[in-house]
């Protein structure tokens, strides 16, 4: 691949309206303690993300292999996925988002995916929060219904209410449970995790409304259906 490279001397760039050198400043504070960086092939593309290639350089210019990277409003990735390049990195997002994960099309399922990314984005942010008090991910013997109990962690104030991590568990728009299952990633500790819905028919597979749709699929509906 043929790398028009520009190099960054340091990590404070002003900001400016360039959609390139917002990109740039991004992936200097994302690598931060990196004070030069070679970048090639940017491309800035009609739904907003900034997509292109880097590496470390030595002071003498030297580096390694250049990786890619996406940058796209406040959403920054230094190592993306193929899927997630396959995604960002096109004019044609939603017809990657129909093909390669059966998701849409968007104009015929907006109001269901706009309910399930709502879902998603809570229990995210619900489990993330009983892990931050409990060391630990919500067990899966026990599974998103872990989050309706009362913390057992002490509160640090006194006046704090003492609540659930969520009063009710949502239902997907077909009103079925969404799925729960934590991800491990070696010697049986569990680091990551996912939350699914199966769609209208709750079996894996399918495409338009029995599509699954996963936790890892939040960033591109985020992508396409704006704020």
């Amino acid at each position: 691949m043929r790398h028009l490279a520009i190099i960054v001397l340091t990590l404070h760039i002003s900001a400016c309206s360039d959609p390139v050198e917002n990109a740039q400043q991004a992936m200097l504070e994302r690598l931060g303690g990196y004070s030069e960086l070679e970048f090639g092939d940017i491309t800035v593309f009609g739904g907003g993300a900034v997509c292109g290639e880097y590496r470390n350089t030595d002071s003498f210019g030297r580096g390694g292999r250049f990786a890619p990277f996406i940058v796209w409003g406040d959403f920054t990735l230094a190592r993306p996925s193929s899927a997630d390049v396959a995604f960002f990195c096109t004019e044609e997002p939603e017809a990657v988002l129909r093909n390669d994960h059966g998701i849409g099309p968007i104009a015929d399922q907006q109001a269901q995916l706009q309910h399930i990314r709502r879902d998603l984005r809570a229990l995210e942010s619900a489990i993330e929060q009983y892990r931050a008090q409990n060391f630990r991910l919500v067990p899966v013997e026990q599974g998103l219904a872990a989050l309706l109990e009362v913390s057992s962690i002490p509160e640090q104030s006194e006046d704090a209410a003492v609540s659930a991590y969520l009063e009710e568990l949502p239902l997907d728009p077909w009103g079925k449970p969404y799925g729960y299952r934590p991800i491990g990633l070696g010697g049986g500790v569990a680091q990551q995790f996912d939350i699914f819905t199966l769609g209208a028919d709750g079996t894996e597979g399918g495409v338009g409304e029995n599509a699954d749709i996963r936790l890892k699929h939040l960033r591109y509906l985020d992508y396409l259906l704006g704020n």
